[in-house]
């Protein structure tokens, strides 16, 4: 991924896209974790290429010990009607802005 998203997207849904595609994916990704919510989604279509769209949703959200709070993410992306999805973990630490890929 470029170095602005890299902490958002995954390496599998990133090589798929353009650069400015990986900022839409992130913006959509940002979107779903900052209201929290279990079920939300946020779609974006490429403004660059035809035929190229995607999604973020929020399929569960468990908070850890510590005030860490972490989402399991599902990103789909459709390319040329080949669709890709990836399930990712993203976290924030008490105090933190947003929240980023967990390792």
């Amino acid at each position: 991924p470029i170095a602005e998203v890299s902490g958002t997207l995954t390496n599998a849904i990133a090589c798929k896209l353009d650069p400015a595609e990986q900022v839409q994916a992130a913006a959509a990704t940002e979107a779903v974790t900052r209201g929290e919510a279990v079920g939300a989604t946020a779609n974006w279509t490429s403004e660059t290429r035809e035929n190229v769209s995607g999604s973020s949703s929020v399929v569960a959200r468990n908070d850890e010990r510590g005030g860490r709070r972490c989402m399991s993410v599902t990103d789909v992306v459709i390319v040329e009607g080949e669709e890709t999805t990836v399930s990712k973990r993203m976290c924030k630490g008490p105090g933190e802005a947003r929240y980023v890929i967990a390792a």
